[in-house]
């Protein structure tokens, strides 16, 4: 459970936006422009959730991307406490730090996931494209070393997020990468993205938000499936309401068969560290 709920970080909220302070204009950045941001969850139990003897799960997340200059740096944190019908309560946090050279070649992270106020687990490593869509190579220090080399099409969390808005942006309404971001340590990932229609000014928002008006958003299914198995089900899935300017209103991912939903509470556009 801790590796398929940290999948949802590195994969969801590096986010793209058309912001004027803080905007990505260098010639290898592709089709979608970067906002440096900082966006809050509150997270809760699915409805629809089939969670067997888990009767509530609350907690909250963060998600906070910076204008590095040379790159992207980002910095996740995902706690919550989830109740069974005995009345014992278990809690789960993970925090992920990673930074992502602008043109996609480069990879840093550091993966913490923990229960109880223990560190349970902790991935740190790195990695290099030879060019965008081509091969490369990772390495690991914890939890030990490791070295693998990266299939053709390997593409980094910020490069993925940008090839779905721009997919969603041409009308293209299926995308598959091979996807990179240390929650396998030294392997990838198969990421299956289905983008549904864009909508204006989606009316499905718990509050307001200046930075979302006049904003088209797609409804987005995520898929990750781990190229160490044959099994046909995923790793991880998850659902998302991704706006053209990298904002992501609402998501809800499963964890075996615990389903949590999450919904954005507060919203900051950062300043522009004048690169």
């Amino acid at each position: 459970m801790l590796r398929k709920a940290t999948a949802l970080g590195a994969a969801v909220f590096l986010l793209s936006a058309d912001f004027a302070v803080a905007q990505d204009s260098s010639p290898d950045s592709g089709g979608a422009n970067l906002v440096a941001h900082k966006a809050t969850y509150v997270l809760s139990i699915a409805p629809d959730s089939n969670s067997g003897q888990v009767t509530s799960a609350d907690g909250v997340m963060t998600f906070e991307l910076k204008n590095a200059c040379d790159g992207w740096a980002t910095d996740l944190k995902f706690k919550f406490v989830m109740a069974n019908e005995g009345g014992e309560n278990r809690d789960m946090e993970i925090s992920q730090v990673a930074w992502e050279s602008k043109d996609g070649l480069a990879y840093r992270y550091n993966i913490k996931k923990g229960a109880g106020g223990e560190t349970l687990e902790q991935l740190r490593g790195e990695a290099r494209l030879d060019k965008i869509g081509g091969r490369g190579a990772a390495t690991s220090d914890l939890p030990s070393r490791a070295e693998a080399d990266l299939p053709e099409g390997t593409m980094f969390p910020v490069a993925h997020t940008k090839l779905v808005l721009e997919k969603a942006a041409a009308g293209e309404n299926v995308v598959s990468a091979e996807y990179f971001d240390g929650n396998a340590s030294v392997d990838t990932m198969m990421a299956s993205a289905l983008i549904g229609a864009g909508e204006k000014d989606w009316p499905g928002l718990q509050k307001k938000f200046p930075e979302l008006e006049g904003h088209v958003s797609y409804p987005i299914g995520l898929a990750f499936y781990s190229v160490q198995t044959s099994e046909s089900e995923p790793d991880s899935e998850q659902v998302q309401r991704l706006y053209d300017n990298g904002v992501i209103s609402n998501f809800s991912i499963e964890l075996g068969t615990l389903k949590l939903r999450a919904a954005l509470s507060s919203l900051e556009l950062l300043p522009d560290p004048g690169c």
